[in-house]
């Protein structure tokens, strides 16, 4: 069962895609983490853990910094 930190990564993560007004494949074409990828990781119930190389890819992809991408609460 993912922890409750992986839950509110991925309702982070999907917010600021959605604010970007980014689909899953933009998000997927700009950082080059697969779109299957990124959908397990913004389940509500998260499938994927997250390394830090995918971190760096999400948040370059989205035009933001890491930490931008890990300040959620």
């Amino acid at each position: 069962m993912p922890t409750d930190i992986r839950i509110r990564f991925a309702r982070h993560l999907k917010e600021l895609r959605q604010r970007k007004g980014y689909s899953v494949s933009e998000l997927a074409k700009r950082s080059g983490v697969s779109r299957q990828h990124i959908r397990d990781l913004e389940l509500d119930v998260p499938q994927k853990r997250v390394t830090i190389i995918t971190l760096e890819k999400l948040a370059k992809g989205l035009g933001v910094s890491t930490w931008e991408l890990l300040r959620f609460r």
